[in-house]
């Protein structure tokens, strides 16, 4: 029986792990451990992301926290409590979820130490080298062995940068395997109506709190953007600390506290468009056919924009203003939304891809 260690840090790298690790541990090729790191006082994995994947088995389950401190003492520590464990577990397989300090501080201790490390979601680039994220991807992608791609864009990076074909597996999107078990778990409980709003009657702002809006400029341009879209429309906010004050504060905003994953989903699905600076659910509102305006430079899954819902507009507040408008009131661009279908491979089967593939090389 192979034994395979799982790395997760954040809520991305926890959606590739929970489904992966379910499907690992009904082969009984595998004995699958989980290890999440997340900062102190914070929960390692959601509730309702544990409970539907099978992740409260202490035996199986571990769990890193980390206190404050600057990035690379963050990463520091990293290394040096999964060192530990590796010495301790001796994985045959270090399986790296996502893209954040636990990810890397996994793949290079794991290299450090002689094990094999395999990539999930790799392959994916932004080429915006000040977003740390980006390092991290180009980083882990180095340290490992085998790398499965969630994407075709990740095969066409990682071949061009000298991996070896067959050592890329497209396997699909691990997200959306989240996607679609924390939906069905739910069973499409109305929870926007729970929380007063009917469906298609709100659009919804997601933001990142370390993101742009932290500094003067930019926020100002988000307090003029929301009172535009307010104007409009409902709109909803999950809460972000030291922002919600000025937010609460335009008539229409509703910031909204203590949301599990599922609900954020369900709150996705329902709502009329998304707004956002972060790559946090782009994946989920291309599958539900929700318009989505990112205001970044660059995304590092392309094909949310190729054939998805996702629009990069950057802070350009004009053109998010006229994008917005179209969206409530399709117009000019209307066509763009007519584009959007479901990636290949985005269907809810890439844990069971990668299980066959691990059955192969293994």
């Amino acid at each position: 029986m192979k034994k395979l260690l799982l790395v997760g840090g954040g809520r991305l790298g926890n959606l590739l792990l929970a489904p992966l690790y379910d499907a690992l541990k009904k082969n009984k090729a595998y004995q699958p451990v989980a290890l999440f790191v997340a900062p102190e006082g914070v929960e390692p994995v959601s509730s309702d992301l544990a409970a539907c994947f099978g992740l409260n088995e202490a035996e199986k389950t571990l769990a890193i926290f980390l206190s404050q401190g600057s990035p690379v003492e963050q990463l520091a520590a990293v290394m040096t409590a999964i060192e530990k464990i590796l010495v301790d577990k001796k994985p045959d397989l270090v399986m790296v979820c996502g893209s954040d300090n636990a990810a890397l501080g996994a793949a290079l201790t794991a290299a450090k130490l002689g094990v094999t490390v395999a990539a999930v979601d790799a392959g994916l680039r932004s080429y915006e080298r000040s977003d740390s994220e980006e390092i991290n991807r180009i980083a882990i992608d180095a340290m490992a062995e085998y790398h499965f791609v969630s994407e075709h864009s990740g095969e066409y990076n990682l071949i061009n940068e000298g991996v070896a074909d067959e050592k890329v597996f497209f396997s699909g999107n691990l997200s959306i395997d989240s996607l679609v078990k924390l939906m069905e778990q739910a069973n499409l409980q109305p929870v926007s109506r729970a929380h007063g709003f009917r469906p298609k009657t709100y659009a919804l702002v997601l933001l990142n709190p370390a993101g742009h809006f932290s500094r003067k400029e930019p926020f100002e341009m988000m307090l003029r953007l929301l009172k535009d879209i307010s104007g409009r429309t409902t709109v909803l906010i999950p809460r972000i600390d030291g922002l919600d004050a000025a937010f609460n504060d335009i008539e229409n905003v509703k910031i909204l506290e203590s949301l599990s994953h599922a609900s954020l989903l369900m709150l996705l699905r329902d709502s009329l468009m998304l707004l956002t600076d972060t790559e946090e659910l782009q994946s989920e509102a291309t599958v539900m056919n929700v318009p989505c305006l990112t205001m970044m430079e660059s995304a590092s899954r392309p094909v949310t924009i190729e054939i998805g819902t996702n629009v990069l507009v950057g802070l350009d507040e004009e053109d998010i203003i006229s994008r917005v408008h179209d969206i409530l009131h399709p117009g000019k661009h209307k066509h763009e939304s007519k584009r959007s279908r479901i990636p290949e491979k985005w269907d809810g089967a890439a844990a069971a891809r990668i299980v066959a593939v691990l059955d192969r090389i293994l």
